[in-house]
């Protein structure tokens, strides 16, 4: 599906575009994900503002957001909802740190990042039915939301979107993993930087590693949720509170029957 071009966003696409199992489609030009929006260029800029934006939902964590927050000309509501705490953010950095600098090894960042998805799907619930329920409002959308590479905290709420309207799994994986795809033509630039970032202390296979969507976390985040509750539904109304008529407003809104 075509998507706007930017020159400074590695990671933004539209959300929709998908069939549901009924047949329906997830609208495009409603509901948008990024990487970080502070590096935009003027002429990002301008390309973000022509979406007519009604909402920039910020998912990192406060220090995060406060540190490399969105560009002042960009005349969007932003609300900031952390998709983990800030001592969760300062030890995933901490500890990835360690995994880059060879102070552990592949298991221990797949086990971490694991128990990271875990958290925020098990953990946060407040902050998925905050970001549920503020997309559903009918002042809301055309909306963005976004992390710091748009791949883990951005995934993993754009994956419920999509599970939740009726997208079949196999197909939201895929779009997941289009994270990849999105900062392939810039992964040895991005390597590059980094590693001259840490004084070359830093292998590029472990840099890579970090960088990628892998698809074990969201299946195993998947297969956690369908085994606790059996169904999207029932995780969004048990786990998260969400009542039913927020999630029926809020699929009205983002599908067509076209």
């Amino acid at each position: 599906m075509d998507h706007p071009r930017f020159e400074k966003l590695y990671n933004f696409r539209d959300v929709g575009g998908m069939r549901t199992t009924d047949g329906r489609t997830l609208k495009t030009g409603v509901l948008f994900r990024s990487d970080a929006l502070s590096r935009m260029s003027a002429r990002d800029q301008a390309t973000l503002q022509a979406l007519n934006l009604k909402l920039i939902c910020d998912l990192r964590a406060p220090k995060e957001s406060q540190k490399r927050p969105a560009p002042r000309k960009i005349d969007v509501r932003v609300i900031n909802v952390p998709l983990h705490e800030q001592p969760m953010h300062d030890r995933i950095h901490r500890e990835v740190r360690g995994f880059l600098f060879g102070k552990s090894g592949d298991e221990e960042f797949h086990v971490l990042t694991r128990d990271y998805y875990r958290h925020l799907a098990f953990e946060q619930t407040a902050r998925m039915r905050e970001v549920i329920s503020l997309l559903a409002k009918e002042e809301s959308l055309p909306a963005l939301f976004h992390c710091t590479a748009g791949k883990d905290r951005t995934g993993l709420v754009a994956a419920v979107i999509q599970l939740m309207v009726g997208v079949p799994y196999e197909a939201v994986r895929e779009d997941y993993l289009r994270t990849n795809d999105s900062f392939a033509p810039r992964l040895d630039k991005i390597v590059r930087f980094l590693r001259v970032l840490t004084l070359f202390r830093a292998s590029p296979e472990r840099v890579r590693t970090v960088l990628k969507a892998h698809p074990r976390f969201l299946d195993d985040v998947h297969a956690q949720i369908v085994e606790r509750f059996g169904t999207i539904e029932r995780y969004l109304s048990e786990a998260c509170a969400i009542d039913r008529e927020t999630v029926r407003r809020l699929k009205t809104r983002l599908l067509t029957d076209d």
